[in-house]
């Protein structure tokens, strides 16, 4: 940004900040030119992409003045991260500088920051403004790194960061999560917990953003207390150590393996091991017990984000080989080591986080991920020889790929998933394992990992307010014959995850609701149950970046309360296995309906999604989101026909072509 030091030839009482559009394009181009010298002036095209890029939000400053039109006095362009946002630039023009509309807007995307759940704001500054930099100064932002010839020969910029963010400027606070409390205060004096089962009760927590959890559950594995309390703390807005995606990470060995890689040239522990020889390391939220290895063991925490484990690596002739990770519980790690448990809790509480880092790619080869034998594929062989050529069309070299290629991810610059997709399978390994490599990825790990689990959709969809059908989340403790029978029926019975209606039944009396949940339990420590809706059809709407896609009706199969009837899943060629489709014009949907599925959708991500909803007198009641929807020849595909597979395509394009011009940096 430019802070000169003209006179404003207008005075505005007030200023606001809104999105911008392609009729803005001639701000941005002021902008620049007003702005920045020559060399650092970004382009026409690349403003109009910056404008119209799902990835990066254009923002317009408007000053006003009492009675009078707004008069658009400057604009930014942010970069989205998955953690992070990265003010790209940010000008105001010359004859509307000095009324702080610049700083109005920086704290407009530092707010906006901390609303939608992001980490921290990174921008790069002029290192030979020292103005400049103080500027920034004032809003919280550090330098971290001085980047040299950044702009030009002799022209550095340093690198700026501002973090811990929370929506009024507070500091986080952290809430530690074990099992039972009163199991564990004699091993750490003086440590407030919470319970899991208060956490997930909500009373206390769900109503704000302001919460670091640190969850310290005996286990984390799917379906146990541990899983459901990081899963929770993500849907609302949380920030949580460990994720349930980085407890798949460390548990996956080439994912792992990937993460490792990333700071290869960093792990140089004294003394050095011989070659083969085996480096084992235990790591008590970035601390250890061997003060030797007291650096490794920060890198190493900020890499895998696991409170408490022990990490066994090899040296190598290339560097060092992962070869597994076992997960510590707070009790084992507190008769072990209490005074490094004590010290570690107590910087934990009061430093800042670390930030997992990024890979970048830069080609465009295309991988799609099917089976051949699955039952129940998510596109036809039909559908998949229309995407290769629509993928074709828009610039892709196209294989069809198999979980048996997953040591070949590498060769490619995007991954597009036509299996259907889940937690404990190859298709999230294979998407995570992808995407820690830089690629782009359709269906991304963080949507199979949300939409997977109905507990997590169920309390994000109840977090913002959306419609669904009354629901409650059923713990063996809690289902006395009481409370049992104070639940209207029928309900609804749904499995954590389970996907395509399977996991998902039907209960009329309280006799066959205890015997089913006694079923239930014998496979997770939590069910959903949900009041049940009587519809004739559910609605799927399709949606790519948070835009309407197609749109169907999807009605129940004969004498049968679902959309698949699995009971005759042995004749699937049958009427019986599911009902008839409709597919119908986007613009033919009612809005109730196109307005719910793109308000539940967008608490995902900007992916590939199906929303599906029923339509309850004039209401819309969202069942659930899905990653990887159905798109079938003859059926979603009715309406656009090839077009449907061209506009996929082109998504996956725009986003490669976006992370080409734009720097990841790691640190």
């Amino acid at each position: 940004m430019s802070l000169a030091c003209e006179t404003p030839a207008v005075s505005f009482p007030s200023s606001s900040v809104r999105p911008a559009t392609l009729d803005d394009l001639p701000l941005f181009e002021a902008c620049e030119r007003t702005g920045f010298s020559e060399n650092r002036r970004a382009s026409k095209a690349s403003l109009r992409h910056s404008i119209t890029s799902p990835s990066q939000l254009a923002l317009v400053i408007e000053g006003r003045a009492r009675r009078k039109k707004p008069v658009p006095a400057g604009c930014a362009v942010v970069f989205q991260y998955k953690r992070s946002l990265r003010v790209y630039s940010l000008a105001i023009l010359k004859e509307h500088r000095m009324l702080g509309l610049g700083e109005a807007l920086v704290r407009h995307i530092v707010e906006f920051a901390a609303s939608h759940g992001y980490e921290r704001v990174t921008l790069e500054a002029d290192m030979n403004n020292p103005k400049l930099v103080n500027w920034y100064r004032k809003f919280g932002f550090e330098p971290v790194r001085s980047l040299p010839d950044y702009y030009g020969p002799a022209e550095p910029a340093v690198r700026m960061v501002l973090s811990q963010l929370s929506r009024d400027g507070s500091p986080e606070s952290v809430v530690i999560v074990v099992d039972e409390p009163g199991r564990v205060r004699d091993c750490c004096p003086g440590v407030q917990f919470c319970s899991a089962t208060d956490y997930l009760a909500d009373t206390n927590y769900a109503g704000s953003n302001r919460f670091h959890v640190l969850n310290l559950c005996t286990s984390y594995k799917t379906h146990s207390m541990g899983y459901y309390v990081s899963l929770l703390a993500s849907a609302r807005n949380h920030r949580v150590t460990p994720s349930v995606m980085t407890v798949k990470d460390v548990t996956t060995p080439l994912v792992a393996q990937s993460l490792l890689d990333e700071i290869k040239d960093a792990i140089h522990p004294r003394p050095l091991p011989e070659k083969g020889a085996l480096l084992e390391l235990t790591i008590i939220l970035g601390r250890t017990p061997d003060p030797c290895r007291a650096e490794l063991a920060r890198k190493l925490f900020s890499l895998f984000a696991i409170p408490f484990f022990t990490i066994v690596m090899e040296r190598l002739d290339d560097g060092w080989k992962f070869r597994k990770v076992k997960l510590l519980h707070l009790r084992q790690v507190a008769r072990q080591w209490p005074e490094l448990l004590r010290t570690s809790l107590e910087a934990f509480c009061l430093k800042k986080r670390y930030n997992r880092p990024r890979l970048k790619s830069y080609q465009y080869d295309l991988a799609i991920l099917a089976d051949a034998t699955e039952p129940t594929p998510p596109s036809s062989p039909m559908a998949l020889e229309k995407f290769r050529k629509a993928a074709e069309k828009v610039g892709f070299f196209v294989e069809f790929i198999t979980k048996a290629d997953h040591r070949r991810i590498c060769e490619f610059d995007a991954l597009f998933i036509r299996e259907t997709t889940a937690m404990d399978n190859h298709t999230y390994a294979m998407s995570r394992h992808a995407y820690t490599e830089g690629l782009v990825v359709v269906d991304d790990p963080w949507s199979i990992m949300l939409c997977s689990n109905k507990v997590y959709l169920q309390e994000r969809l109840a977090h913002a307010g959306a419609n669904q059908p009354r629901g409650w989340h059923l713990t063996r403790k809690e289902c006395t014959p009481k409370f049992l029978n104070s639940l209207p029926l029928p309900l609804v019975l749904k499995l954590p995850e389970s996907s395509f209606s399977l996991g998902v039944f039907r209960v009329s009396s309280v006799e066959e609701l205890g015997d089913k949940l006694v079923d239930m339990f014998k496979h997770t420590d939590l069910v959903i149950a949900q009041e049940f809706l009587v519809s004739d059809f559910d609605w799927r709407v399709g949606l790519l970046d948070n835009k309407p896609l197609f749109a169907c009706k999807y009605y129940m199969a004969n004498n049968h309360w679902q959309i698949y009837n699995w009971q005759e899943s042995e004749d699937q060629d049958g009427d019986g296995f599911s009902g008839r489709s409709e597919t119908i014009p986007v613009d033919e949907v009612p809005p109730h309906i196109l307005k719910a599925a793109i308000q539940a959708s967008s608490l995902i991500g900007n992916g590939l999604y199906g929303v599906d909803l029923k339509d309850m007198g004039g209401k819309a009641y969202v069942i659930e989101v899905n990653d990887n929807p159905n798109v079938d020849a003859g059926i979603e595909d009715l309406v656009l026909g090839d077009e449907l597979y061209e506009r996929i395509m082109r998504s996956i394009h725009n986003r490669i072509e976006a992370e080409r011009h734009q720097v990841r940096y790691i640190y």
